[in-house]
């Protein structure tokens, strides 16, 4: 009964810290915790109204997965976000599409890929007044892409990819390009996968990847000198 009972605990400590884990990187991504932000341990539980163990997990795996730092005190801390970390994020998520695209194309049914592309791109057209709706559908695009791969231990990976890309004040971002480029670059790349021509869908995609990441830069140089 005793082990029984143990091992009700530990479920329900377990869907606690997972539901405290998804809160909190949620409000990471969304920007309701900025960098900086310090959480305490004590101060989540109470939040939450559950004990302080399924809320220490939570903030353990947040820490491996970097999304916080731990400082002195125990005090958790949102991370900032570094260029020289953007930069690499962007250079993983090209060469990852590049190989999925390379992959797909060279398979012999890039067609199959197009055609569901297609619908997420109409639907682009629709959210171009909502950035955060429009960022949301743009890496959708992307994820059906790597999605296609079929390759499950590559899901983890890009998953994080997604979540960081959703980090960097995409509201901010996405409104200082013009939509309507990126829905032309979208159906350029879909145009290639009709087309099954390799070379044109990986210069789309390093072009594509390019430009964000640029906006980005200028961006954030603009905030130094201000």
């Amino acid at each position: 009964m005793d082990a029984a009972k143990h091992q009700d605990e530990h479920k329900k400590n377990q869907s606690l810290s997972s539901m405290v884990y998804e809160t909190l990187k949620q409000r990471i991504i969304n920007g309701e915790l900025l960098p900086g932000s310090v959480m305490m341990e004590r101060t989540l539980a109470e939040d939450f109204k559950i004990s302080r163990t399924p809320v220490r997990e939570a903030l353990k795996l947040l820490l491996q997965e970097g999304w916080i730092i731990w400082e002195e005190r125990r005090k958790a801390v949102v991370s900032e976000i570094k260029e020289s970390d953007v930069i690499e994020l962007f250079k993983l998520r090209d060469m990852i599409e590049h190989f999925a695209i390379k992959s797909i194309i060279e398979s012999g049914e890039p067609q199959v890929l197009a055609g569901s592309l297609v619908p997420i791109t109409n639907e682009m057209e629709k959210l171009k007044g909502s950035p955060t709706e429009f960022m949301k559908k743009d890496m959708e695009f992307h994820s059906a892409i790597v999605d296609k791969l079929g390759i499950t231990k590559l899901a983890p990976l890009w998953s994080k990819i997604y979540d960081d890309m959703r980090r960097l004040d995409v509201q901010s971002i996405y409104p200082k390009r013009d939509a309507d480029l990126i829905i032309a670059e979208h159906r350029r790349l879909i145009n290639a996968f009709w087309n099954g021509d390799v070379n044109e869908a990986l210069e789309c995609i390093s072009e594509h990847c390019a430009q964000i990441l640029k906006v980005y830069q200028l961006k954030h140089t603009a905030k130094k000198e201000d």
